[in-house]
């Protein structure tokens, strides 16, 4: 006979099972069972469709987490709540990205999701890099994610140059038509029309505006993420409460301009390398063309941000 002190009773479960379905009933159901043989009772969990999935997905991916900080050097531990944080910058990436890609072709979709994942991973290998020296980022959760944030900025704007100027390499490609004609007679033995040579440049073009998509896509991606880092200054002069002081005023203006000087420090490193290293095919000024643009209208935008805060500090 079972001791009535013993802390396993029935209305213990059924508290208990009762306070599992008022927190989580929209994940989970428990039922009681009864088994033909033994006369036994057993508790049935049913789960809503898709979160056993998700909680294996989730927990992949904290371990892929870990094991890429890890083997990028960092050897200490990465508690959970700085992993949400880091995964939720991963997500938010693969999200804008797939947002992107709805209505277009499977190639292009595998394409940016590859894309993200690289962006991701290959930022949180720097990430781990920088750990050591940073070591307060694991005791700030938020900080460590605007930290690998903007590492993964600067990923994207690297990797947006590349497919820039790889779209740029394949048009001027494209628009060598002797060349073409060349290759279709030679591999046909014959003369070609017109009709003929398109479909010849077909697979070329093909590639010209998935580089040319894919680009567009990058670009998006880093002026969203640029605006709503400038977006954080002004928004705080507009906000309602305590006025501002002076010094309060000089720490935006400074922010402001830290990030303007980095961001024009990024344009300019990756100009001095798409020069070094860029399809000579392709004229330098064609080749810079992206940046250089790019470079002007944040040039613009900077201007117009610093004129707006201005007005904000006076009438603040």
């Amino acid at each position: 006979m079972k001791s009535s002190r013993s802390p396993f009773t029935r209305q213990r479960l059924l508290d208990a099972v009762t306070a599992i379905h008022d927190a989580l009933s929209h994940i989970v159901t428990i039922s009681f069972a009864s088994r033909a043989f033994s006369k036994k009772e057993v508790l049935v969990f049913t789960f809503t469709e898709g979160v056993l999935e998700e909680y294996k997905e989730n927990r992949a991916e904290r371990t892929l987490l870990r094991r890429t900080i890890f083997n990028s050097g960092y050897l200490g531990h990465i508690n959970d709540s700085v992993c949400r944080e880091l995964e939720r910058v991963g997500k938010y990436i693969f999200r804008s990205f797939l947002q992107e890609a709805t209505n277009i072709s499977h190639d292009i979709q595998k394409e940016l999701q590859k894309l993200a994942r690289f962006i991701y991973s290959h930022s949180l290998k720097k990430f781990g890099q920088a750990l050591p020296a940073n070591k307060q980022l694991l005791l700030a959760p938020k900080q460590a994610s605007a930290y690998l944030s903007k590492i993964m900025y600067n990923e994207a704007l690297e990797q947006m140059v590349k497919y820039a100027h790889q779209a740029e390499s394949i048009k001027s490609l494209l628009e060598r038509d002797h060349f073409h004609r060349n290759i279709s007679e030679k591999a046909l033995r014959r003369k070609v029309n017109d009709w003929e040579m398109d479909e010849h440049i077909e697979p070329i073009l093909r590639k010209y505006h998935q580089a040319d998509f894919i680009r567009h896509v990058l670009n998006d991606w880093c002026e969203t993420w640029l605006i709503s880092r400038v977006k954080t200054v002004t928004d705080e002069f507009r906000g309602e409460g305590k006025r501002k002081s002076t010094e309060d005023k000089q720490v935006a203006a400074e922010y402001m301009a830290h990030i303007r000087n980095d961001t024009y420090g990024q344009l300019d490193r990756l100009l001095t390398l798409l020069l070094q290293f860029g399809n000579h095919a392709v004229a330098p000024d064609v080749r810079n063309f992206p940046l250089t643009k790019k470079k002007e209208t944040l040039q613009s935008y900077f201007a117009i941000q610093k004129e707006r805060l201005d007005v904000l500090s006076i009438s603040s």
